[in-house]
């Protein structure tokens, strides 16, 4: 009898192992991808791509009172957006102070990334309701 109990034990200590091996190979995969993906965002950076200085758009947003500016990231199209935030985050955002990160999207018209940043820009574009008054009663 005590043979059995240590053959039980034995057999669910190797299906523990099995386990966490399965586990630890699949966060293995996992990395490889995320560090293949970091070194081809270091590569591009050392040849001199990323972000490009001259926006492609800008303007005003009156209902939220910002001037925008709208960069095209020269990134390729396949890289994961979790990757393509950390290279914003980590590589671009300093560089474009006082703006701030809006949004990123893809482009196929650009085939590529499009990022919007923003700054408060304190003008006051809409029209009094008194003078809007006014001159709608004169008309």
């Amino acid at each position: 009898m005590v043979k059995i109990r240590n053959e039980h034990e034995e057999n669910e200590q190797i299906v523990e192992l099995e386990k966490k091996i399965n586990s630890l190979e699949r966060l293995l995969k996992i990395e490889t991808y995320r560090l293949k993906e970091a070194i081809g965002a270091w590569r591009r950076k050392i040849e001199g791509r990323g972000l490009r200085k001259d926006s492609i758009r800008e303007g005003f947003n009156a209902e939220r009172g910002t001037h925008y500016k709208v960069f095209v990231l020269d990134l390729p199209g396949d890289l994961e957006i979790e990757f393509v935030l950390d290279i914003i985050k980590n590589e671009m955002l300093e560089d474009l102070y006082p703006f701030t990160f809006r949004k990123v999207d893809y482009s196929r018209r650009y085939k590529g990334w499009l990022m919007e940043v923003e700054r408060t820009l304190n003008k006051e574009m809409q029209l009094e309701t008194d003078f809007l008054m006014k001159y709608y009663s004169q008309n």
